[in-house]
């Protein structure tokens, strides 16, 4: 949920959720909120599309998003990203990327994690942004597909 969230028009986005490489690796996807968009980002895949075009109508209300992740050191690897907004009984599939290494070279790793919460890398209030954003998360979970 974006709390009380206030939309900008500048370049910074701010991440609300991620699957890290262990290690202090960078992340290997995640969920950011951009301009009036919500998108999902793989860094080093050089990956973006938005998964929710204009989230202001959904401030302050619950948003469930669904990421299926196949690890692979192989192109073999792929990601899923689904979306359910408020109002929708199911959830609906935004975006596919597969053909995928998604335990890139640059981030060796045994294990990955994930992370939720707030980071903004990028913010400043010079640059217009807000100086306080609250997300709030619930029902997280992981669960082994395989």
């Amino acid at each position: 949920m974006l709390k009380d969230w206030e939309p900008i028009s500048g370049k910074a986005g701010d991440i609300i959720f991620q699957g890290k490489h262990a290690g202090g690796n960078k992340p290997s996807f995640y969920l950011m909120a951009q301009r009036n968009a919500i998108a999902f980002r793989s860094p080093l895949l050089d990956l973006q599309k938005p998964v929710v075009e204009d989230f202001r109508p959904h401030i302050d209300q619950w948003m469930r998003f669904r990421i299926d992740v196949r690890w692979a050191e192989t192109r073999t690897g792929y990601y899923k990203v689904s979306v359910q907004l408020p109002g929708e009984t199911d959830f609906t599939l935004k975006k596919t990327y597969t053909d995928l290494n998604t335990f890139h070279p640059e981030n060796p790793t045994a294990f990955g994690y994930i992370k939720w919460g707030l980071y903004r890398p990028a913010s400043s209030t010079e640059a217009g942004d807000p100086a306080t954003r609250v997300v709030r998360h619930d029902n997280v979970r992981v669960i082994d597909l395989g």
